[in-house]
């Protein structure tokens, strides 16, 4: 680990304080974590602060002092306001108590309820300084902390945006762990939805910060080695990379955990191990309220994702009914669920409604005009096609050749004829999004998926017809239409094909 001997440490903070604690009087210690309240939490194991701040508290240390609020906060009980400091007896850290509701709205899954008091911290906070870290880190710690609630609640702009706004705060060498843990939710936003450039950017800078001995660090190993994982070319390095993530250092982030856990197992071919994982985070006790931000809606949407990759549309859009439909990945997904179905116009309409890209999304941005060039052209829209292929060349960044593999092989033969700088891609190289949409139109009707069931169960053809009140001639008919959609010529391979893909 490097360190820096002019540096005052962590270390050094908790040492003073607990020195101060030992006074024979509580003065000392009240005016001390005035000063380096954040170092102290920090730097020290919660037990341990935990035990040293209730000792001052039984001592006679006020419940409306700094060391008060803290303990209050620790214990989960309401932070009395306002916070007044031991020397000058004054208000201090007017956010407090809204950053105190935030945080524990977050810890609980309520997205909502932990933007509201974030908005609150916005309207009553004290205008940094920007030359002197005159708040002992409090500004820069209150910027990494909303940046995380933006960005659980699916609002990665203004996250970014609040990231971008620490990096630029007064040094701070002490906490140097909240610059790190900035660029490291930064590097993860990009590598999920971004631009993968600037998600390595990102990760270098976070890397070039040398790490401080706070319990802190860890977590922010773990948030790193996600966005590693998700930049790997290699899908095997990629699942050894994510494989070797303590589970239980992602913490809030767990989200994003999903999200790379996903999409590499799906890139290694591994749909049913993905689908177990998913399985698995839904039964867990993760902190969520359902259909609220990312804790709320990811898993489904990924499990909507993997459905639709597998031409059931039908669950893919139950699923995504359980989401919360303001963020981007949602509405993508109901698009893709029209275009599915058989509705282009409807998702046509849906996909214009959405913004052509916005801060941190360019990889959504990609997925959305791969979507609209394939619907496009199901309209028959082919001058339409080739205008959405030239916008998509024009986002920000570079237009990769994995970016051309998202849009489908019709569409890439018209993108390789019209546009000469289109990345040349392999003809086989498809996408799970590119696989979702080239099955647009192939799904199973309510009715099929009843004679589908059926089928598997053993019936024969006239207990079928009879269970559906239909003729033989009209099973006959379903029957074909079925074998089409799936690909095959005769009941065995379509019970088969239908188990592969989730249908039964």
């Amino acid at each position: 680990m490097e360190t820096n001997s002019g540096y005052r440490q962590l270390a050094d903070a908790v040492r003073e304080f607990e020195a101060a604690c030992a006074q024979d009087t509580i003065d000392e210690a009240l005016c001390y974590f005035d000063l380096y309240a954040l170092e102290v939490w920090f730097g020290s194991t919660p037990s341990r602060l935990r035990g040293l701040l209730g000792d001052l508290i039984r001592r006679g240390a006020p419940r409306s002092s700094v060391v008060g609020g803290v303990y209050a906060f620790l214990l989960g009980d309401p932070v009395e306001t306002p916070l007044t400091a031991a020397r000058q007896n004054q208000e201090v850290l007017p956010e407090a108590e809204p950053f105190a509701r935030m945080f524990e709205h977050r810890l609980r899954g309520q997205t909502r309820e932990a933007v509201r008091a974030g908005e609150e911290i916005v309207a009553k906070r004290l205008e940094p300084n920007a030359v002197f870290d005159r708040r002992g880190g409090w500004d820069l710690f209150l910027s990494v902390q909303l940046g995380t609630t933006a960005m659980l609640a699916g609002d990665v702009a203004q996250a970014l945006g609040h990231f971008t706004e620490a990096w630029m705060h007064p040094p701070a060498p002490v906490l140097r762990c909240l610059l790190r843990e900035a660029y490291a939710k930064a590097a993860l936003i990009e590598a999920c939805d971004g631009d993968p450039v600037i998600a390595r950017r990102c990760a270098e800078r976070a890397a070039e910060i040398s790490r401080t001995t706070s319990w802190l660090e860890p977590g922010i190993d773990a948030i790193l080695g996600l966005a590693s994982a998700l930049l790997e070319a290699e899908p095997d390095a990629a699942r050894a990379r994510l494989d070797a993530i303590p589970l239980g250092q992602v913490g809030e982030m767990w989200p994003f955990g999903a999200i790379a856990t996903n999409r590499i197992l799906v890139a290694q071919g591994e749909e049913a191990e993905a689908q177990r994982r998913l399985e698995m985070f839904d039964g867990m006790s993760l902190p969520r309220t359902a259909g609220v931000g990312y804790p709320g809606s990811m898993v489904a949407l990924l499990r909507a994702g993997n459905m639709l990759a597998r031409d059931n549309a039908h669950e893919a859009e139950r699923l995504i009914s359980t989401a919360d439909p303001e963020l981007p990945r949602t509405q993508l997904g109901e698009a893709l669920v029209s275009l599915k179905v058989g509705q282009p116009r409807r998702a046509l309409q849906q996909l214009l409604r959405m913004p052509e890209m916005e801060a941190g999304l360019r990889r959504v941005a990609v997925l959305r005009h791969a979507l609209l060039a394939a619907t496009h052209l199901r309209l028959e829209q082919r001058t339409e096609c080739e205008a959405v292929l030239v916008r998509a060349m024009r986002l920000p960044g570079r237009f990769t050749a994995e970016d051309a593999e998202q849009f489908v092989p019709d569409v890439r033969r018209i993108a390789e004829g019209a546009i000469p700088e289109w990345p040349e891609t392999d003809p086989a190289a498809l996408s799970s999004f590119a696989r979702a949409t080239a099955g647009a139109g192939r799904h199973l009707t309510e009715r099929e998926l009843e004679v589908l069931a059926l089928l598997a169960g053993g019936s024969s053809r006239e207990e079928i017809a009879a269970a559906q009140f239909i003729s033989m001639n009209t099973l006959k008919t379903q029957l074909r239409s079925v074998y089409r959609k799936l690909g095959v010529s005769q009941r065995s391979a379509a019970v088969l094909e239908a188990e592969r893909r989730g249908l039964i």
